[in-house]
């Protein structure tokens, strides 16, 4: 009776003759890098890494790797900014690892916060004067729920949208200078 052999000793003889290009193997070391940047850049952002050990830290990929992880990192870092999430770690990232001058990514947040309120404010004083007027409610306890306003979504969804396009021609600002 013949030997019975497991699902990888098969693959394994399937593919001995196979190797991959150099652009494979270039294509897997991003990846790679790309994986354990992103746990970098997270355990920093949960204070679990200190500047002085993510950039020793990064020196080692740098010297293990033989391609451009600062690109990569900065590209990473870029790609995590967004209107309405948590950005003041980035930032530090960008002007302390980079050197970039990050204010006008700073007004870009501030001008999204502004907007958003602003809008926060607008739609909740119609939501009162609604209420007052067509079920007599009113008062201070009135608290409307905007994350169940089915008016408000668009609204945060159009200022997201706009405040997007202007995040993005500044990334694009900040990675061709």
């Amino acid at each position: 009776m013949g030997e019975i052999k497991s699902t990888l000793d098969l693959v394994m003889a399937k593919t001995r003759h196979l190797t991959l290009s150099r652009e494979e193997k270039d294509a897997q070391k991003k990846v790679e890098i790309h994986k354990r940047l992103k746990g970098m850049v997270q355990k920093y952002q949960d204070n679990l890494l200190k500047k002085d050990q993510l950039e020793k830290e990064l020196d080692s990929l740098k010297k293990t790797y033989d391609l451009n992880v600062d690109e990569i990192l900065l590209n990473l870092i870029l790609g995590s900014l967004e209107p309405g999430r948590h950005y003041q770690m980035y930032l530090e990232l960008l002007n302390e690892i980079y050197g970039l001058n990050v204010s006008g990514l700073e007004k870009i947040f501030q001008d999204f916060k502004g907007a958003v309120k602003s809008a926060t404010e607008e739609r909740v004083r119609e939501i009162k004067a609604d209420l007052a007027k067509q079920r007599f409610i009113s008062g201070a306890a009135v608290v409307p729920n905007l994350d169940r306003d089915r008016e408000w979504l668009p609204v945060l969804g159009d200022i997201k949208g706009r405040f997007d396009q202007i995040l993005s021609r500044e990334k694009g600002r900040l990675t061709a200078g």
